[in-house]
C-alpha cells in the first residue's frame, strides 16, 4: 500500500509541475534543463528545440522525445537525439503543442502505445502523420498512422477533417478516433480477428456501423459521444463494455439490444436521458453496477428469465426517482436495488446435501418421459440437471474451476416453467404436479427458466 501511495503521490507531484511545462522549457538553458521537486530530480537534454531522455533497452541506450521547444507547425522528430536513435515520443501531461498540426516519424520510431498516446493526447491540431518508408514498424496511409503490416490502427489525428471513414479490413486492433471532432460516421474493420471496436468517446460521430465480426462493444467506446444517434449492430455482439455508451444523451426512443448479448458492464447506458426503453434479449446473464443510472426517460424494465444477476444497475435518476424493475421471482432483494440469483440446485452424496448455483447447470432432462395417471390422479414431475461436482474458486476474480464428474441434482421449482398440451386432459402446477382432468394424452412442457432449454413429458390419462 505504501508503494502505490508513493507511486500516486509522485505522479500527481510530476504532473503539477509539468502542468506548466511550455514557459518553464523555454526559460530552461541551452544543454541542460532540471526540475528539482522534494521527490527527486529530472534531468533533460535539449538538442535542436528537442528535450528528451534516455533508455537503455536491448540494443543498448535510446533517446525518448519528452518536449518540443520550437515553433515548427510540421515538425520532423529526428532520426537520432545525443547519437541515440530516437524510439519514442512521451510529451507528458499539461503539455499542450497546438502550433502543431503535421508531424514526420522518423526510421528509429517503435510501435508503441506510449507514442500513440502522446500524438493523440498532446497535439489538439494535429491534422496528420507521416513516417519514414524504412520504417519497420510503423506506416502512414491517408494521414493516418497504423504499424507496418497495417493490423493496428494506431492514431487518428485529432483535427483531421474528414466526415467518414471506414477502417481498413487488415485491421486487427484500433486506437480510434477520440477527440476527433470532425468525424460524424465509422464503419469498423470487418476483419474476422477484429474483436472490439475502436475508441471514438468525446467525438461528434452520428452513426456507428458495427460490422458482424464484433463480439464485444470495448470499454468506453462510445463514451461522451454527445452527438451519437443511432447504432446499426453487427448483430453478433455478446458483451457491451463499462462506459460504452455513457452519456450518449442524443439516443432517442427505444434502443434494442443484439440477441447474442451476455452482459451488459458497468454504466454501459448510464446517463443516457433520451433512451425511453431497452429491449434486453433472452440469453442475457449479468447486469454490472450502474448499467441503466440516470437514464431519466427510462421509467420500467422488464428483465428477461435468463438474467442471473443485477448489480445496483438502475438506482438514480437526475430528478430522485428509481427505474421500475419486473423480473424473474427467483430474483430476489438483496438491499438497495441489488438482485441476486437465489436458486439453487441441490446434490446429496454419501448423507450429505450440498447447493450449487444453478448458474451452474451443465445438462436438463425429464425423469421420466412418460407417466400414466388415473382421472382425477395427480403425479410430480421431477426433472434432473446435472452440475459439475465439486466447485473450488481461485483467489484470481473469483473464478470457478470445474472439477469431478456430472452429477444428479434437483432443481429449485422457481427456476422451471411447465405447460400442458392440453389442460382439458391434463392441467400442470407451478410446482410440477400433473392434475388428470379426462381420458387422453397430452404432452407437459418443462423449461429451464435461466437458459430457455426445454425437455417433454408424455403424460397418459387412464
Amino acid at each position: 500500500m505504501k508503494k502505490i501511495f508513493f507511486l500516486f503521490t509522485f505522479l500527481s507531484a510530476f504532473t503539477v509541475l509539468l502542468f506548466d511545462a511550455p514557459a518553464s522549457f523555454a526559460a530552461a538553458p541551452v544543454g541542460t534543463f532540471e526540475y528539482y521537486t522534494e521527490i527527486g530530480d529530472f534531468n533533460y537534454t535539449l538538442e535542436n528545440g528537442f528535450y528528451y531522455d534516455t533508455e537503455d533497452g536491448p540494443s543498448g541506450k535510446s533517446a525518448i522525445v519528452i518536449y518540443y521547444n520550437g515553433k515548427e507547425s510540421k515538425l520532423s522528430i529526428p532520426d537520432t537525439l545525443g547519437g541515440m536513435p530516437v524510439t519514442k515520443i512521451r510529451f507528458f501531461g499539461g503539455q499542450t503543442l497546438d502550433s502543431i498540426t503535421e508531424i514526420s516519424l522518423p526510421k528509429s520510431i517503435k510501435a508503441d502505445e506510449t507514442t500513440y498516446s502522446a500524438l493523440k493526447s498532446t497535439l489538439p491540431n494535429l491534422t496528420a502523420i507521416t513516417v519514414a518508408s524504412d520504417n519497420p514498424e510503423l506506416a502512414s496511409v491517408g494521414g493516418v498512422l497504423f504499424t507496418k503490416d497495417m493490423s493496428v490502427l494506431a492514431v487518428y489525428p485529432s483535427a483531421k477533417t474528414d466526415i467518414s471513414y471506414t477502417e481498413p479490413d487488415t485491421v486487427k486492433k484500433s486506437y480510434g478516433f477520440s477527440y476527433n471532432s470532425f468525424i460524424k460516421e465509422v464503419t469498423f474493420s470487418s476483419n474476422s480477428e477484429y474483436t472490439a471496436t475502436s475508441n471514438c468517446s468525446h467525438t461528434n460521430i452520428e452513426k456507428a456501423v458495427i460490422p458482424p465480426n464484433v463480439k464485444e462493444i470495448s470499454e468506453s467506446t462510445f463514451a461522451f459521444c454527445l452527438s451519437l444517434k443511432e447504432i446499426t449492430w453487427g448483430g453478433n455482439e455478446t458483451t457491451i463494455g463499462c462506459e460504452a455508451f455513457w452519456n450518449c444523451t442524443s439516443l432517442k426512443g427505444d434502443v434494442v439490444l443484439p440477441k447474442t448479448v451476455k452482459t451488459i458492464e458497468a454504466r454501459a447506458f448510464s446517463g443516457c436521458t433520451g433512451i425511453t426503453g431497452i429491449k434486453l434479449p433472452f440469453g442475457l446473464t449479468s447486469i454490472k453496477n450502474g448499467a441503466f443510472t440516470f437514464c431519466n426517460s427510462l421509467n420500467s424494465i422488464t428483465l428477461p428469465d435468463s438474467v442471473l444477476v443485477v448489480r445496483h444497475a438502475f438506482t438514480g435518476k437526475s430528478d430522485g426517482g428509481n427505474i421500475k424493475i419486473k423480473k424473474a421471482p427467483y430474483l430476489k432483494k438483496i438491499k438497495n436495488k441489488e438482485y441476486t440469483y437465489s436458486a439453487k440446485v441441490k446434490v446429496t452424496n454419501k448423507g450429505k446435501t450440498k447447493q450449487y448455483a444453478a448458474a451452474d447447470i451443465i445438462r436438463f432432462k425429464a425423469a421420466k418421459k412418460a407417466v400414466r395417471i388415473k382421472k382425477n390422479g395427480q403425479i410430480s414431475l421431477n426433472p434432473v440437471v446435472h452440475i459439475k461436482k465439486g466447485y473450488r474458486k481461485t483467489r484470481i476474480y473469483g473464478d470457478r474451476i470445474k472439477v469431478g464428474k456430472l452429477q444428479k441434482a434437483t432443481p429449485d421449482p422457481s427456476i422451471l416453467s411447465y405447460s400442458s398440451s392440453n389442460k382439458k386432459v391434463a392441467k400442470v402446477t407451478e410446482k410440477g404436479v400433473v392434475k388428470g382432468i379426462k381420458k387422453g394424452t397430452v404432452k407437459i412442457c418443462i423449461m429451464l427458466r435461466t437458459t430457455g432449454e426445454k425437455c417433454y413429458v408424455k403424460v397418459t390419462v387412464k
